[in-house]
C-alpha cells in the first residue's frame, strides 16, 4: 500500500511539471487534427525551425493547406484567462490567485516570422495564428482585432481551421510547402538540448539588460515611469518602442 501511495504521489508530481502538462496540451491538439481531411491538410508537430542570426524555434503545429499556413501554439492552463492581442502579459487567475505569463500572440509571432524566413515573402498562402487552449480554461476576456488571429479551445481547433474555405493555392503547392517545412526541420536530441540553452541563455540576456536599464527590444534607455497600476521601466524611444518592464 505503501508503495502505490508514493507511485501516485510520485505521478501527481511529474504530470504537475510544465514540460509534462505542455506535452499533454499538444497531444490533445494533435488528436483533434488528425481528424482533417489528410489529403488536403499537411501537418506537422512539434518542429524545430532555424530562426535568424544562427537561432532556433520550435513549433507546436503547423497546419498547411490550400485555404493557408495555420500555426498553432498550444497552451495546457486552468482557471481564468484574460489577455488582450497587443498587451505583453496574459493573466491567469484561479480563485484569488493570479499570474502573468507571455503573450502566446506575441510567442506564435515569432514563430510565424521564423517560418517566413524559410518560405521566403513570396509564398503564396496567407499565414493564420491559432492559440488552442484546453478546456480547464475559462477564456474570459481575451481582446482580438487582427481577422487572422485566433483564441479557442482545443477541441474547436479543426473547426476553427476548417472556417478557412477560400483556396488560394492548389493542393500540390500546399505540400510543397510542407515539404520544404519538413526538409528545414532540425532533428535530434543535441539540437533540441541546443534550443533549450538558448533560451535560457536569451531569458538571462533580457534581465541584464532590464538591470541595466537598456531596452532589450532597441537597445533604448529604460527610464522609470508611472501608470495607474504604479512604477514601470519603460522605452525611452516610445512610442516607436512599447517595451515596459
Amino acid at each position: 500500500m505503501l508503495i502505490l501511495f508514493s507511485l501516485l504521489v510520485i505521478g501527481a508530481a511529474v504530470l504537475g511539471l510544465p514540460q509534462v502538462k505542455g506535452r499533454i496540451g499538444e497531444g490533445w491538439v494533435k488528436y483533434f487534427l488528425s481528424k482533417l481531411d489528410p489529403e488536403r491538410y499537411f501537418i506537422l508537430h512539434d518542429i524545430l525551425l532555424p530562426g535568424q542570426n544562427g537561432k532556433t524555434t520550435q513549433v507546436d503545429h503547423i497546419v498547411v493547406s490550400p485555404y493557408g499556413i495555420f500555426v498553432i501554439e498550444t497552451k495546457n492552463y486552468k482557471g481564468w484567462i484574460f489577455g488582450s492581442e497587443k498587451s505583453k502579459k496574459w493573466t491567469q487567475q484561479i480563485y484569488k490567485n493570479k499570474q502573468q505569463f507571455q503573450n502566446p500572440i506575441h510567442q506564435n509571432y515569432g514563430h510565424i516570422e521564423a517560418i517566413k524566413h524559410i518560405l521566403g515573402e513570396q509564398v503564396k498562402l496567407p499565414y493564420v495564428s491559432i492559440i488552442a487552449f484546453n478546456t480547464k480554461a475559462d477564456l474570459k476576456k481575451i481582446n482580438i482585432t487582427s481577422p487572422d488571429t485566433h483564441v479557442t479551445y482545443d477541441t474547436r481547433i479543426k473547426k476553427t481551421i476548417e472556417s478557412y474555405g477560400d483556396k488560394r493555392n492548389s493542393i500540390p503547392y500546399a505540400k510543397a510547402v510542407h515539404d520544404r517545412l519538413k526538409s528545414a526541420a532540425i532533428a535530434g536530441k543535441g539540437a533540441v538540448k541546443s534550443h533549450v540553452t538558448q533560451i535560457k541563455s536569451d531569458r538571462k540576456q533580457v534581465k541584464l539588460k532590464v538591470h541595466n536599464n537598456v531596452c532589450p527590444k532597441c537597445d533604448g534607455n529604460l527610464l522609470e515611469r508611472r501608470g495607474k497600476h504604479g512604477r514601470f521601466k519603460g522605452c525611452s524611444n516610445y512610442p516607436k518602442c512599447r517595451y515596459t518592464a
